[in-house]
């Protein structure tokens, strides 16, 4: 509680100098004008249970990385638009934390009131910009990373279709909390190093949303094959049910299938809004499914001055179910099936500071068996773990400038 005292003390300095001036616009001397914006993000994290050498147990099989209470920049991000034309500009963001700085986001877009064209590096057109800090299990699993693509979109009356021509996102293990314990297998970012990008492979994506007064819905699909053969080798060497299925095999005869599809719902009404999502994939002989169910809706209470305050409630899954006939294994948290009931509210103090209080609530099928627990440890036995407990408090200052 005191590292929250002294985080609350550092914010309140930059709570009064936020207004509601517009973006900084640069004028080069080639005579392009560049947009400049930016955001920071300061965070305490708290997940359940007393920390330090006296509170840990030395009888359990997995544990999270840290339980006590902790501070941290996550991230500082500068945003860039170069404006070319009225419908042409190139975009970018450069991203700091505590310990890395990088390029993040750049693509030229061209956007007019019926079409949209994005070429670069970005997310995939159908990922959501959040409210909140927590994303759905769903959406850290399949349309976080960012990827190389070229991506259109045309508006029709009612409708709005959508394609793009990609290079694929290479698997990869992400944690779905703030605590980036247990990760999670994940369509992770492009590789960074050259030498990763051997086997690299396309993927095919295309997109549809009917909106009509309130209510929208969008069905998407991509397709492609997994690389080769970083992909299948991570999927063999990670999950033991897989190697069962698959056996020996060359790079020639490995399975290498892989698609993505979705469909999203909203009904966005004056007093709430309410979203429903639902994905399934396969990659190779893994087949995954999730789902999330979101309700939010904004107040504007007296006692607060009437300054805006967001409630957001969100419950989702992520299941692990090959065919069936796969089990969770207590020792590889990416096997374990999971579930996340997400309860925040967004305090806006100014236009340009919001003030996030978060609270997940995190399920997890390990796979774990008692008989096993009994056992371990030469005999001597060790703690029965089906699940985990690791639900986590949330308090971040979201500056943007």
């Amino acid at each position: 509680m005191n590292k929250l005292f002294i985080l609350l003390i550092l914010l309140s300095s930059f709570i009064y100098s936020q207004d509601s001036t517009k973006h900084l616009l640069i004028n080069l001397p080639s005579g392009i004008n560049v947009n400049l914006s930016g955001k920071i993000e300061f965070e305490y994290v708290d997940v359940e249970g007393k920390g330090g050498s006296l509170n840990n147990d030395n009888n359990l099989n997995q544990e999270v990385q840290t339980r006590s209470p902790f501070l941290r920049i996550d991230k500082a991000v500068l945003k860039f638009k170069a404006i070319y034309t009225k419908y042409l500009s190139l975009r970018f963001g450069l991203r700091f934390n505590d310990s890395n700085a990088y390029l993040d986001r750049i693509y030229l877009l061209y956007q007019n009131p019926n079409h949209r064209l994005e070429i670069g590096r970005n997310k995939p057109a159908i990922a959501l910009s959040r409210k909140i800090e927590a994303y759905p299990l769903i959406g850290t699993a399949f349309w976080r990373g960012r990827q190389y693509h070229i991506d259109y979109e045309k508006q029709l009356s009612f409708f709005k279709i959508g394609s793009s021509l990609s290079l694929k996102r290479p698997l990869s293990f992400k944690a779905p909390l703030e605590d980036n314990s247990f990760p999670m297998l994940v369509y992770g970012n492009m590789p960074k190093s050259n030498k990763d990008w051997d086997g690299v492979t396309t993927e095919l994506g295309i997109r549809g949303e009917f909106g009509i007064g309130a209510l929208s819905i969008l069905g998407w699909g991509y397709w492609g094959k997994l690389y080769d053969d970083y992909d299948w080798k991570l999927l063999y060497d990670q999950f033991t049910y897989y190697r069962e299925e698959q056996g020996e095999v060359s790079a020639k005869n490995a399975n290498r299938d892989h698609y993505w599809m979705g469909i999203r719902s909203e009904l966005d009404l004056s007093y709430f809004f309410t979203r429903g999502e639902y994905v399934f994939s396969k990659d190779g002989f893994l087949d995954r499914n999730g789902f999330y169910i979101e309700i939010r809706k904004l107040f504007n209470p007296l006692f607060l001055s009437k300054k805006p305050v967001l409630f957001l409630a969100r419950y989702g899954g992520l299941n692990i179910e090959p065919n069936g006939n796969w089990e969770a294994e207590l020792n590889s948290p990416h096997t374990w099936n999971r579930s996340l009931l997400t309860i925040a509210a967004v305090y806006n103090y100014t236009e340009h500071l919001k003030i996030k209080f978060e609270y997940y609530i995190a399920g997890e099928k390990t796979g774990d068996k008692k008989e096993i627990a009994e056992l371990d440890n030469n005999g001597e036995g060790r703690i029965y773990q089906p699940n985990i407990s690791d639900n986590q408090l949330l308090i971040q200052f979201d500056l943007t400038f």
